[in-house]
């Protein structure tokens, strides 16, 4: 799998990774395999975290095959002062 061909979107507290594995072109049609253990085609994966995510500031990193998602949380806001009138 290519970075290019990885897709990440947040949208709250979800998170949908989405990904096309292509078919290597060193692989010959004309050639006939007995046994190909390898997956070819589009995967999708979501799911939904406890709390929401600063979309700002998630991080993806693609590294020798491995995806690493910086998924910081969403700070509440902070408690102000009311005035009484």
């Amino acid at each position: 799998v290519k970075k290019e061909d990885i897709s990440v979107q947040v949208d709250g507290n979800r998170v949908s990774i989405s990904a096309e594995v292509k078919r290597e072109a060193g692989a010959q049609d004309s050639e006939r395999a007995l046994r190909s253990e390898r997956f070819y085609g589009a995967m999708a994966r979501s799911f939904a975290l406890a709390s929401e995510l600063d979309e700002q500031a998630v991080q993806a990193r693609f590294d020798n095959g491995v995806l690493t998602l910086t998924l910081p949380k969403k700070q509440p806001p902070a408690a102000r002062r009311i005035t009484i009138q």
